[in-house]
């Protein structure tokens, strides 16, 4: 996918506008919250692998790591099971908190390594973290678990 730089998803049409979700804490289980606090969870969370924890600094270096893990875990607390549509650039922007033309530079850079496999348009993307699945297998293979 080339690199293209935007600030609308169709031009002369205004930006979309999206809310925070908010969800009830106490519906929590105990063990999630008493992993953080309850103001810290009332947009959801997002599940973070151990492997992922233990490779993080080999998998996403750079000056730009910490903006492409935020991409990766919007695109992860998007996918579901059974989801018949695929996220937008701009959603995946709100959630990661990022420019949407920063998003995209992004995702472009993550296929580039290999982390990701992407088709569809800016409005549609379907996202595959195949590459990065297995970069993450590779990197904790060794350790035997």
């Amino acid at each position: 996918m080339e690199k293209q730089s935007f600030q609308n998803e169709v031009p002369g049409k205004p930006e979309k506008k999206f809310s925070r979700q908010r969800i009830d804490v106490n519906d929590l289980p105990e063990r999630i919250v008493g992993k953080w606090n309850k103001p810290v969870l009332v947009e959801g969370f997002i599940p973070f692998p151990k492997k992922l924890l233990r490779s993080l600094p080999r998998v996403f270096s750079g000056a730009d790591a910490m903006k492409e893990l935020a991409v990766v875990l919007a695109v992860v607390d998007f996918n579901r099971p059974k989801l018949f549509r695929a996220p937008s650039v701009a959603f995946l922007a709100f959630v990661a908190g990022l420019p949407e033309n920063e998003v995209w530079e992004i995702l472009c850079r993550l296929e580039q390594k290999s982390y990701i496999e992407l088709s569809g348009e800016r409005g549609s993307l379907e996202i595959r973290l195949s590459g990065l699945l297995a970069k993450i297998e590779a990197e904790t293979k060794e350790e035997g678990v």
